[in-house]
């Protein structure tokens, strides 16, 4: 999979989601299985987001919005 967007980009949807959502840094690293630091390198753009973890938030996203449909 092939992603052409910048990384600061994703990094600003994932701050604005985690607060708009009352999510703290700490759960999100737990959930995903990462240090808080390196979700915090995600959130600022300073890293791009893997793969895997880009699946796993657009899959439980759709998941959500799914529930809310119904």
């Amino acid at each position: 999979m092939v992603v052409l967007v910048d990384s600061k980009y994703f990094g600003k949807i994932l701050r604005c989601t985690r607060k708009n959502q009352n999510m703290k840094t700490k759960d999100l690293a737990k959930m995903f299985h990462i240090s808080v630091r390196q979700w915090h390198r995600y959130e600022c753009g300073k890293e791009p987001i893997p793969e895997n973890i880009l699946i796993t938030l657009f899959t439980r996203g759709f998941c959500m919005l799914r529930c809310k449909m119904n």
